[in-house]
């Protein structure tokens, strides 16, 4: 896409397209977008390091995020999206892509920040699409890690309940380390928590009947 027309775009209102198509599960509107955002990110980052090679002075672009943040978010909805279809393999290339972002030039204290904010929900996320992808050896190890990532547990349990579902596990001691995670969840008073959870619940019941 050609850059007049990528600088056209604000990245903020991009970010919002993506989070409302992965409320609503739109994966393909989800992918369409996340590259967008990429090739803007990317587009907007080879400008400014041409006009620092030039001594010019580097264009002010209005961002509610520092760039690096546009480069990882749109890279782990990439992810997410392909997960979500079933393309493993391509969501194992986009957290390859956002886990090191330190590549980045002048990143800056709150860019160093996001980068690392980044390298650990693709350590998450990398779990999750391993055991999706079948080496359910991993769920012991993946419980544990969400135990420490507050911000993932509920897409976490989510791939636990789908895990179990489709090959036929008992994941009861996973989930009973993550048991007063799971009771705190109930408090959040957020729309999309509450759909996330309402979607875990409905795995348990489906798990539960295939228990009994």
């Amino acid at each position: 896409m050609h850059l007049s027309i990528l600088k056209s775009f604000n990245p903020d209102v991009l970010v919002e397209m993506l989070e409302t198509a992965h409320y609503f599960e739109q994966w393909d509107k989800l992918l369409y977008t996340a590259d967008i955002l990429h090739s803007y990110a990317q587009r907007i980052y080879e400008e400014r390091l041409y006009c620092k090679a030039m001594g010019m002075t580097i264009p002010f672009v209005k961002m509610q995020h520092p760039l690096v943040y546009y480069f990882g978010f749109s890279q782990q909805m990439r992810g997410v999206a392909c997960q979500h279809l079933g393309d493993y393999e391509q969501a194992r290339d986009s957290i390859y892509r956002y886990v090191e972002l330190g590549w980045m030039e002048d990143l800056g204290t709150d860019g160093r920040k996001i980068a690392l904010e980044f390298r650990h929900l693709a350590k998450v996320n990398l779990y999750a699409v391993e055991i999706l992808s079948g080496k359910t050896e991993l769920l012991d190890d993946y419980a544990r890690v969400l135990q420490n990532s507050p911000n993932g547990l509920l897409d976490g349990l989510v791939v636990i309940m789908q895990t179990a579902l489709c090959y036929g596990l008992n994941v009861d001691e996973q989930l009973s380390h993550l048991n007063d995670d799971i009771s705190q969840i109930k408090l959040v008073q957020d729309k999309t928590a509450h759909f996330k959870y309402r979607r875990f619940c409905y795995l348990v019941d489906l798990y539960k009947m295939r228990k009994a």
